[in-house]
């Protein structure tokens, strides 16, 4: 008899999970309150970010996460956009540029393939950039992707595999029978299982409260804004100097002096994240005005827009004047020490949640859900992800860094 395996939640760990335990032989269900990838999955930049991610857990989730998203490519039906033409950080001072050193030297201490470049062809890569960058770091291992594509394509795969999906349906409290996951009870009925997994990022503090369980997650709501589709072509994910003030791997350096890194203050509970990626399509992606807000919903802010508008008119002068055809936020799961939850944290109910960089961490999160939904062997190690782990509880209006 197969297996009845109900998700909850239809982001990229959601998703995922759908198509690798259908395809595994499992009767899913998934059930989504909003819309497929509502959360952060649809709403961030689709960054594949290596460049920064410490070395050991951190990075080497990464790496399984971008060597899955190349596999899927090839598999899923309909594809979905994916572009491995890695990703920079730039520098506009000999100051920054001595920390950028530093910096290169270290990651390649760790194994990523990275190079310092210089400015003229920062300009190349970036046509809008301000003239007076001096150089940036680069890493071949970044990829970029539109995130709502492969969150697409992955439904499309998990149906053609047999999987139900149901969206705009919103999942009111698990059941159990005799201390057992039995399913769950939605508003339009209850929907039997012998496995119910949480995939609800930002949301999945509140809803396992209402289970008894305490996993604390947070979520950082990120801001950002799309224009038309421009006539230059920009390759790499594109980070400015200021970033490099939300990264350990930056602030951990000896050369590393914050001042160096200083811009104007920003109000309002608000910092800027600059970063930048073209699609496809020619259309850019701008952000990331972000916070900390007790509720987090996809709408941007005045103030939000107004932190963009300065920050990022700065970094691209010849962007300052361009039309914003989208603008919208998103929420941005995140654990106290920056690693997802990954476990079974009652008979049958499993827990896959608190990415702060799921684009890659969800798909081998998928991957090892379905592995212990199958009782096999977890294929990536997720000792560090244990819900029993100690986590601090998560307090709005309070930065985190990675």
């Amino acid at each position: 008899m197969k297996r009845d395996v109900v998700i909850v939640g239809g982001g990229i760990v959601g998703c995922a999970t759908a198509y690798f335990a259908a395809q595994a032989g499992l009767n899913v269900t998934l059930v989504e309150r909003e819309t497929l990838g509502y959360g952060a999955s649809s709403r961030n930049p689709g960054f594949l970010w290596l460049h920064c991610r410490s070395a050991g857990f951190d990075l080497d989730i990464s790496r399984a996460g971008r060597a899955i998203c190349g596999r899927l490519l090839d598999e899923l039906p309909g594809g979905f956009e994916f572009r491995p033409a890695g990703g920079l950080m730039y520098f506009t001072t000999p100051g920054e540029g001595a920390v950028f050193e530093e910096f290169v030297a270290s990651r390649r201490r760790d194994g990523l393939d990275m190079e310092l470049i210089d400015g003229g062809e920062v300009r190349r890569l970036v046509p809008p950039v301000r003239e007076d960058v001096l150089g940036a770091s680069y890493c071949s291992e970044d990829a970029q992707i539109v995130t709502a594509s492969l969150i697409a394509a992955l439904a499309r795969g998990a149906r053609a595999e047999g999987a139900t999906i149901h969206e705009g349906v919103a999942v009111e409290r698990l059941l159990t029978s005799s201390g057992a996951a039995a399913g769950v009870e939605t508003e339009i009925g209850r929907i039997s299982a012998d496995a119910v997994v949480v995939t609800t990022g930002a949301w999945t503090t509140g809803f396992m409260a209402a289970e008894g369980l305490n996993i604390p997650i947070g979520g950082e709501r990120l801001q950002l804004v799309k224009t038309p589709p421009q006539p230059f072509r920009i390759e790499p994910l594109v980070y400015g100097p200021l970033a490099t003030r939300q990264y350990a791997l930056f602030r951990d350096l000896p050369s590393w002096d914050p001042s160096l890194f200083r811009y104007e203050r920003e109000g309002n509970g608000l910092t800027l994240l600059p970063l930048l990626v073209q699609q496809a399509s020619g259309e850019v992606v701008m952000g990331c005005a972000t916070d900390y807000p007790d509720e987090i919903d996809p709408v941007a802010t005045l103030g939000g827009l107004s932190l963009l508008a300065n920050g990022m008119g700065r970094e691209y002068p010849s962007l300052a004047n361009v039309p914003i055809t989208a603008a919208w936020a998103g929420a941005l799961p995140f654990t106290s020490d920056q690693k997802p939850v990954i476990d079974e944290v009652g008979p049958g109910v499993f827990v896959g949640a608190g990415h702060a960089f799921g684009n890659t961490a969800g798909l081998v999160t998928a991957e090892v859900l379905t592995d212990l939904l199958l009782r096999r062997p977890p294929s990536f190690e997720i000792e560090e992800c244990r819900a029993d782990r100690p986590l601090e509880a998560i307090e709005a209006g309070v930065a985190t860094h990675w």
